[in-house]
């Protein structure tokens, strides 16, 4: 299906491109959600500042309705083909089949910060992945990263050559520096100032069986029972974990929170495992706890650029009673941060988005 969805997305993009590109047309693409409140935001907000700019917002989840369907392959294949810049938070597999005008610009901003579990290229693809993304990288004229430092990592993870490579900082770290997202998520659920927040932000797992046992192994009862009178836990799943429609009670259910930012700025604690959010969690030198349960399986599956236990921002665990101890214990291992951070930030002031448009519009 998904063969035949990419042909004629193809077919339509071709015809389109015979229209002539549009100087004032933005395109943002993001392919896996449609909330558009990640780097696309801030993107678009700059640009904003800057001239009379028309966006064409585009996501997957317009194929869940027959008008979305329509506007897909008709109205904003339309506006993407004709666009002067294209901006992408993840791999969008339809343009692996498209030729693309030579007045457009496309910028894929990634989802995530710096390096940490490998991915594009560099993970464990099956040949068919792997050809369709070689083939959507050939389309990136650059791609953003947080620091140069993983220029390299991120050339090897798109088949690119380093000078494609932007290391002006991730447009959506901007959103950390925003004073209206202070406070936010703390008002929005009525946490107690005095009380502190936890956040459980565990990562999906290729196979399905291994996803249900993400909340087997992370006991929300205990936690509350033990830790519940200072702090106040919220849960955020990767959107891939299968739920199979369990509750977490006793906790707040953020899975579904749209502003990130504001979650991780109201957020002090951070228990993770693989996920990326740990990026922003050290980037604002916040404490995480490692709740590596499962390390040798999944790094087997999916694998590091580094070695987890000394590389990771914080304290590593692998039980339950290590993710209470270390809480209780206020051992963070929080000197492991310094390090972690001169390796994937360049810059802490909230201006990424500035010098990415700067540098697209040639004045740097």
């Amino acid at each position: 299906m998904k063969k035949i969805l990419y042909f004629v997305y193809s077919l339509c993009f071709g015809i389109f491109r015979l229209f002539p590109v549009r100087e004032n047309r933005v395109s943002l693409i993001s392919p896996h959600n449609s909330n558009f409140n990640d780097s696309l935001k801030y993107v678009k907000a700059e640009l904003e500042k800057r001239g009379n700019y028309e966006f064409n917002c585009v996501s997957s989840k317009q194929l869940g309705s027959f008008k979305g369907i329509v506007d897909f392959f008709i109205g904003n294949c339309l506006k993407t083909a004709t666009s002067k810049y294209i901006f992408l938070n993840d791999n969008f597999m339809p343009f692996s089949r498209i030729k693309l005008s030579k007045k457009t610009t496309v910028v894929q901003l990634w989802h995530g910060q710096g390096a940490f579990k490998k991915f594009g290229l560099d993970s464990n693809l099956s040949e068919s992945e792997r050809m369709l993304a070689k083939k959507c990288s050939e389309k990136y004229d650059h791609i953003v990263t947080s620091s140069k430092n993983v220029s390299e990592i991120y050339a090897s993870a798109f088949g690119v050559s380093e000078s494609r490579i932007i290391p002006c900082g991730v447009p959506d770290s901007d959103g950390l520096f925003d004073e209206n997202n202070k406070g936010k998520f703390r008002r929005e659920f009525s946490i107690p100032e005095g009380k502190k927040i936890v956040l459980y932000a565990p990562t999906f797992r290729e196979n399905e069986n291994d996803d249900g046992d993400i909340l087997d192994n992370f006991c929300v009862g205990r936690f509350v029972e033990e830790l519940g009178e200072k702090y106040q836990l919220a849960v955020r799943l990767h959107p891939q974990v299968h739920r199979s429609g369990r509750e977490i009670e006793g906790a707040i259910d953020a899975t579904d929170y749209e502003d990130v930012n504001s979650l991780i700025i109201d957020c002090d604690i951070l228990i993770t495992d693989y996920s990326s959010i740990c990026m922003e969690f050290a980037f604002l030198k916040k404490p995480a706890i490692f709740y590596a349960y499962d390390l040798d399986k999944y790094e087997k599956a999916r694998g590091f650029y580094y070695d987890y236990r000394s590389y990771v921002p914080g304290k590593v665990v692998e039980t339950m009673d290590g993710v209470i101890k270390a809480i209780n214990e206020n051992d963070f291992e929080e000197e492991k941060i310094e390090k972690f951070n001169k390796m994937n930030f360049d810059y802490y002031d909230g201006r990424s988005s500035e010098r990415l448009i700067d540098r697209l519009q040639n004045k740097l």
